[in-house]
């Protein structure tokens, strides 16, 4: 297992497979493993509709008050840091976090790439930072491709109900949100091994992750599949943020060897 699919947030895996990746999945990662961290919990009425699951009420979890939030997740609780006994749904929740955010670039440029953590994936050159773009340089493109191979392995094994998988999905941490179907006798395992996995590698874990939380049984299927939140319903509330326009993210590709990544590449699917 690579380190970055185990130290750092979906949202940073994401965007070193994809530099190009738009601020729905951003988000909808990002919220989904501050949920799996006990961080915020949602609640839905037991009789909900398709619609109103899609809408859940957000509030602060048990490990909200000693948790030291990334930049790029600080949007999402800024709001509880106010008020730590408030209730939203989580459209409001997305247009207070979104409100002073222009586009994804703007997101991507302020947020994910300005930590520290992310440096050694992308660098800009004097001209590229006056226009504020980032591009992704060697390192970032060798861990890209072992980021793609990995996740690829991953899902693989896991559609295929292979058992030896359970150590590599429980070492994912947060990022097994980027594994959004799990077969039944492997989500069991996971479940009975994740204590004695987190005493084992206590360096690491720190946290007792929830994952009933996030996933729910599909009973036809005989799987559990990450909540019914889409990165299509995560999109038009950002869109609906006054001031929010995504249809003009391009603003060139910074390039060392390669497409660049971004601060506004909008060709990229991912280089390497």
């Amino acid at each position: 297992m690579i380190k970055e699919l185990t130290d750092l947030s979906p949202a940073e895996v994401l965007l070193i497979e994809n530099p190009a990746v738009k601020i729905d999945k951003l988000a909808r990662v990002t919220f989904f493993d501050l949920i799996l961290k006990d961080v915020l919990k949602i609640e839905t009425a037991q009789k909900a509709t398709k619609k109103e699951k899609k809408n859940p009420t957000v509030s602060i979890g048990q490990s909200y008050s000693k948790y030291e939030p990334l930049k790029h997740e600080s949007i999402f609780l800024s709001v509880f840091n106010k008020d730590s006994e408030l209730k939203i749904n989580l459209s409001n929740l997305l247009k207070i976090a979104f409100e002073k955010i222009k586009n994804s670039d703007e997101y991507k440029l302020k947020y994910v790439y300005s930590d520290k953590r992310m440096n050694k994936y992308f660098k800009s050159n004097f001209f590229q930072k006056l226009f504020g773009i980032k591009a992704i340089s060697e390192k970032g493109l060798k861990v890209q491709k072992e980021i793609k191979k990995e996740l690829r392995r991953i899902k693989t094994n896991t559609t295929k109900k292979n058992v030896n998988i359970v150590e590599s999905l429980l070492a994912l941490n947060g990022n097994i949100v980027l594994i959004p179907k799990i077969p039944s006798e492997i989500f069991e395992i996971i479940e009975k091994k994740k204590q004695n996995f987190r005493k084992e590698n206590a360096d690491s874990i720190w946290v007792d992750f929830g994952y009933s939380s996030l996933y729910y049984h599909n009973t036809t299927k005989n799987q559990f599949d990450l909540i019914a939140i889409n990165d299509s319903d995560f999109m038009p509330i950002i869109e609906s943020v006054n001031g929010f326009d995504d249809s003009s993210s391009d603003s060139g590709c910074g390039s060392d060897g390669g497409c660049g990544g971004c601060g506004g590449c909008g060709g990229c699917g991912g280089c390497g």
